[in-house]
């Protein structure tokens, strides 16, 4: 992983890129569990939006855990765009991903989870946003 003048990434870049990774290979692989019908619920039974969402966020998720371990930059515009779309969802389209047949409504600790969702993406794209501006400006100092 290098900087734009090709000099090393400072090392707490790459550990907050790479800790960024792995919660994305966790989501990415929760998305799996989902479509393997393992969370709960039959996925393919499931409302069409959430086998959509599903594999958007699955690809998103990969890219994202795959690009920052490489040093992909495409990885930081992944990440910004699954990041900012989810607190979306889970904040102003809330009643629409919520609005569901009976048999796949959420109980009230599951929609509270969704806030905890907002500000787990929240505090990583602040990380993301300081982490991103020191790999793109680094002087080479691998500290």
């Amino acid at each position: 992983m290098n900087s734009k003048q090709g000099e090393p990434v400072p090392v707490w870049v790459r550990i907050v890129f790479w800790t960024i990774a792995a919660f994305y290979a966790y989501g990415a692989l929760v998305h799996v569990l989902n479509m393997l019908s393992l969370t709960g619920f039959s996925w393919l039974e499931a409302p069409r939006k959430w086998q959509v969402l599903d594999v958007i966020y699955l690809a998103l998720d990969l890219i994202v855990a795959i690009g920052l371990i490489r040093g992909a930059r495409l990885s930081i515009a992944a990440f910004f765009c699954a990041a900012l779309s989810q607190i979306a969802l889970y904040t102003v389209f809330r009643a629409w991903v919520l609005d569901v047949p009976a048999a796949f409504r959420r109980s009230a600790e599951d929609i509270a989870y969704l806030d905890t969702l907002v500000t787990f993406h929240l505090v990583t794209c602040l990380a993301m946003a300081f982490a991103s501006y020191f790999w793109f400006t680094s002087d080479g100092a691998d500290t």
